[in-house]
């Protein structure tokens, strides 16, 4: 059997100001990386899952690396595993660089020996088993749960969000839905998104009353429990000082979202979702957002095609009903 090394190659004994210099650099990079110096390790750690969960997807973490500006020339890079470089003066501090930058500052600050024991490094080796074995099995405990229903089910407005954000073609950040923060702008977009939202929802479930503060792009529920629901395929950016925000569904998730929709429907409405109600809804759905084009268009936001609209119904039609059928 093979000698089994630490996640944290650390020297046994370093010269204090290779400790410094080390500690420095991941401090930075941490920084401007996070957009937050270092804080509590377990925190930092599920922060990390920003750029290291097995499941993230591609486009986002594409986008969020392009980003990060180019560290200072005078940065030094402890290299891997404790960082993990992606261009030029380019890297990203790892959960093992994080942990070796708890262990090395604390070793500083407490002024003990500059010796690192088999003790200390067993400690954070445990800590990051834990991690990747959590992280790791993510994705297959979330499917387990939703087979065994244990994963509250989309709400039929949310449901029409996503459905809203597909057949307007909202696919990328180039043409995602516009969250107006302020002026005259933001209750026109509020209105002309969210029509067709509540007319889906009126076709399948009409409500005893009208939940106004629900519909808001800007600081609604409605998105934030899609996005709980489906994760990182439902993208949700919020303002920024001198900015709106944006809100889209990647493209490159649309099957699985229809699917994890569609399975929802058919889950947490039974007595209310069949087919021929669900055409009807989207049938309605559609017709709303296209009495609302006019003002999308306004503002650069129209993007239904009818070809990509019609096969859109036919999947979702398909998946609903094989997933009527599992329930059967």
């Amino acid at each position: 059997m093979s000698e089994v090394r630490s996640l944290l190659p650390i020297a046994e004994l370093m010269e204090k100001e290779r400790i410094d210099v080390i500690v420095h650099a991941l401090q930075e990079a941490w920084t401007s990386t996070m957009g937050q110096p270092p804080a509590d390790l377990d925190t930092d750690l599920e922060v990390s899952r920003r750029f290291f969960d097995p499941v993230a997807q591609g486009q986002r973490l594409r986008r969020e690396l392009n980003a990060i500006p180019p560290h200072a020339d005078a940065l030094f890079d402890p290299g891997e595993p404790f960082t993990l470089a992606f261009g030029p003066r380019k890297w990203v501090v790892t959960p093992e660089g994080r942990c070796a930058l708890d262990l090395l500052a604390q070793n500083l600050k407490e002024g003990r020996s500059r010796r690192v024991t088999d003790q200390q490094l067993a400690l954070y080796d445990r800590r990051l088993a834990h991690l990747y074995q959590r992280w790791g099995r993510h994705r297959l405990r979330s499917v387990i749960d939703l087979l065994a229903g244990a994963t509250k089910p989309l709400q039929i407005p949310a449901a029409g969000v996503v459905i809203a954000l597909l057949v307007n073609g909202s696919l990328s950040e180039a043409r995602a839905m516009r969250r107006a923060s302020e002026g005259n702008e933001r209750p026109l977009l509020d209105r002309a998104f969210f029509a067709p939202v509540e007319a889906f929802a009126k076709a399948i479930a009409p409500p005893s009353r009208r939940n106004e503060t629900a519909n808001r792009l800007i600081s609604g529920w409605i998105l934030y429990e899609a996005r709980r629901r489906l994760g990182e395929g439902f993208v949700v950016v919020n303002s920024r000082t001198g900015g709106d925000g944006k809100v889209w569904i990647e493209a490159g998730s649309v099957d699985e979202v229809v699917d994890s929709v569609a399975r929802d429907l058919a889950r947490g409405h039974r007595p209310q979702v069949t087919e021929e109600k669900f055409s009807d809804a989207f049938d309605a759905l559609v017709r709303e957002l296209r009495d609302q084009q006019p003002i999308l268009a306004g503002f650069g936001l129209a993007h239904e095609r009818p070809r990509t609209t019609l096969r859109l119904k036919r999947q979702f039609l398909d998946r609903l009903a094989h997933h009527l059928g599992d329930d059967s």
